[in-house]
């Protein structure tokens, strides 16, 4: 199975197009049902942490004297940056209030959804948070119960896509950008960073240059921050015609 490169980054179901949200008073008040978002309610299938599906039981707001401590901590940093930006002249509109708070926890009640007689299990959670939301015929892995893609597919495709990447760093040559892999003429304006090549040590010291284009910016800032924190931090763009370019 091939993954798309944004699941590696930020994991999302396959089956799946649906968020859904909290009924929390204050909280997108104004929501549209529709094909890509809903209310969660009693009997809502949902993705929790564990990429598996859970049905919901119930949610209802927390008293205020049950909060856990990090979301007592957080409200009241929250409720001091308010004032300090309101005696600053900022306009904050109406001063929040703690019942109503939109990052508050709300008590959810949820259990795995293929078990009805399994323990309920309940849980924090901010009231803005969103979940995807399943249809009532969900599939999973058939090995590890997860919601696709699951950890292994992922992992896989990870390793797979890392491979790749190297493959197409080793295949290079000398004196090109270590971005998109095309030569540096002497008319084209690059980035050079001294000392060791720490893609390719093979190609030698003062080898990795990059285009100053923005096409191969991100690349080269990825390779500047590693370049730093080696203890590197003069850097001099190379300009056209420069004795140091590669033609």
């Amino acid at each position: 199975m091939r993954v798309p490169i944004h699941v590696l980054n930020e994991w999302r179901p396959e089956q799946t197009r649906k968020t859904g949200y909290l009924p929390a008073d204050g909280v997108r008040p104004h929501l549209n049902e529709s094909d890509y978002s809903t209310r969660i309610r009693p009997g809502t299938i949902i993705v929790f942490s564990d990429r598996r599906a859970y049905e919901v039981i119930e949610v209802k707001e927390r008293p205020l004297d049950l909060w856990p401590e990090h979301f007592l901590n957080e409200w009241e940093r929250y409720a001091a940056w308010w004032v300090e930006q309101a005696v600053a002249g900022r306009d904050m509109g109406t001063q929040p209030e703690k019942a109503t708070w939109e990052h508050r926890p709300l008590a959810i009640t949820i259990r795995p959804a293929d078990q009805p007689a399994a323990k309920h299990q309940h849980y924090a959670v901010r009231a803005d948070r969103p979940f995807y939301v399943l249809p009532e015929h969900y599939s999973v892995c058939r090995l590890c119960n997860e919601i696709p893609p699951c950890t292994h597919v992922i992992t896989e495709a990870r390793v797979e896509h890392e491979m790749s990447k190297a493959e197409a760093l080793m295949s290079i040559p000398a004196g090109a950008c270590l971005s998109c892999g095309e030569a540096i003429t002497s008319r084209m304006k690059a980035t050079r960073f001294p000392g060791p090549n720490l893609w390719r040590p093979d190609l030698g010291d003062n080898s990795a240059v990059f285009h100053a284009r923005q096409a191969c910016s991100g690349t080269a800032d990825s390779y500047r921050s590693q370049w730093q924190k080696r203890g590197h931090h003069e850097l001099q763009p190379e300009i056209p015609g420069s004795a140091g370019d590669d033609s």
